[in-house]
């Protein structure tokens, strides 16, 4: 494997452990901020999370299929989650309906998406050797990521712009894998491309729109503007 694409997965790691955390921080801090109980939510998000990410996991030990387009899937996938998972959240509070399950639902995906990651990333490599290294990288962005979220990400863009920019993260990830594995994609290359522009579409669109559907959605429940 070229050291440039070798490089690029250990950095991929990174960003995934960075993602990781401040996913778990995002979703922990929103659900304290719509229905109080911080320890309850904390603990909640965390745990969850990390059985989520176990899981995960161990379920690609069973996984004998093409490991390029998973690892491209997994992380398209986790961007379209974090791009609906906190206004899901807070339309669903405002509507009554279940946020706590709702919460679970958005927890355990993004857990089970995140714990496929590493395991996929080491079966790309194909080395053993490599490990330590995916690792590092890996505790790392970590991190980074928590050290983000509370000093970088939340004060300067608030709750929906931050699900905004992990989910552009997931995505620019994504796109820069495929283009520098191309050739490992068999085939379907059409439909992926189409994918791919679709997904960093929509995160362009609700990073711009973040703050406007934030507001309505405010407004709404709390009754502002109302005639």
């Amino acid at each position: 494997m070229p050291l440039l694409n070798k490089y690029f997965l250990y950095s991929s790691a990174g960003i995934v452990a960075f993602s990781c955390v401040a996913y778990e921080l995002l979703l922990g801090s929103y659900a304290t901020f719509l229905m109080g109980a911080s320890i309850f939510q904390y603990s909640l998000v965390i745990s969850l999370m990390m059985f989520s990410m176990g899981l995960g996991a161990f379920l690609t030990r069973y996984f004998k299929g093409d490991f390029y387009l998973a690892f491209f899937w997994v992380e398209t996938l986790l961007a379209w989650l974090a791009l609906m998972a906190v206004p899901t959240m807070y339309f669903a509070f405002c509507l009554n309906f279940a946020p706590t399950p709702i919460l679970i639902v958005f927890v355990t995906l993004l857990g089970l998406g995140i714990g496929m990651e590493i395991p996929l990333i080491s079966e790309i490599l194909q080395s053993h050797d490599s490990l330590p290294n995916v690792l590092f990288s890996d505790y790392l962005g970590g991190f980074f990521g928590g050290l983000a979220f509370p000093l970088l990400l939340l004060p300067n863009f608030g709750f929906f712009p931050t699900g905004a920019l992990l989910a552009l993260l997931n995505s620019l990830v994504a796109i820069s894998f495929y283009f520098l594995f191309k050739q490992n994609f068999r085939k379907n290359k059409v439909w992926i491309q189409g994918i791919l522009t679709i997904t960093i579409l929509f995160c362009f669109v609700e990073l711009y729109y973040a703050e406007d559907l934030r507001i309505a959605l405010e407004s709404y429940y709390f009754g502002i503007h109302r005639s």
